[in-house]
């Protein structure tokens, strides 16, 4: 059984929403540590995506039933509403502005209806785009991802916890904020019936 504090603020808030039997997706999921932690005590499919391959060649041989691949969120190889649960892992920030709108597009394809989307990510007062302290060249973009997701009525913000990267709580820096944010996707409650 997962303890609480293996989990983390993050997978604590997610997972409640995991049932078995449900298709995970992890998108940034490095080498599956988070999934397979996430996943641990519950009979699910979980699939996790990265690109880096040295990072799911790890994943491969340390988490077997996790079924880890190389790619990018924005040419997800799966069926259209293939996963009941898709996870962000803390990757949105890094994804190119450019591909932003296909990545979003791509989890909602790739979605079932009714099911969920966690996102983990930082979350400043106001949009922000800095240098990536572990990378020259790369910008890392922070911004509250949920909205991009919440503009459309189909998908709904069932939960959301703000803390630091540093810690659980609650943090003065805006560029240390983090979220985690549950958002149900559902064609038919998005609407009002007139």
């Amino acid at each position: 059984m997962v303890l609480s504090s293996e989990l983390g603020p993050a997978n604590r808030l997610y997972f409640p929403y995991l049932k078995a039997g449900n298709r995970i997706l992890e998108i940034g999921s490095s080498s599956g540590t988070n999934l397979s932690l996430l996943t641990r005590d519950i009979d699910v499919e979980a699939y996790g995506i990265d690109p880096s391959e040295a990072a799911v060649a790890k994943g491969r041989s340390e988490f077997p039933q996790l079924h880890l691949s190389v790619g990018t969120a924005d040419e997800l190889a799966f069926p259209d509403g293939h996963f009941d649960f898709i996870v962000f892992g803390f990757c949105l920030y890094l994804v190119d502005r450019a591909l932003l709108t296909k990545t979003i597009a791509e989890a909602d394809r790739c979605l079932k209806d009714g099911g969920h989307i966690a996102i983990t990510d930082f979350r400043p007062d106001v949009p922000t785009a800095r240098p990536y302290k572990h990378l020259d060249g790369l910008i890392s973009y922070k911004f509250p991802y949920e909205k991009l997701f919440t503009a459309f009525p189909q998908f709904q913000l069932i939960e959301c916890r703000t803390f630091s990267h540093g810690t659980e709580a609650y943090h003065a820096d805006p560029q240390e904020r983090v979220s985690a944010s549950i958002i149900r996707k559902s064609l038919k409650e998005g609407y009002q019936k007139l």
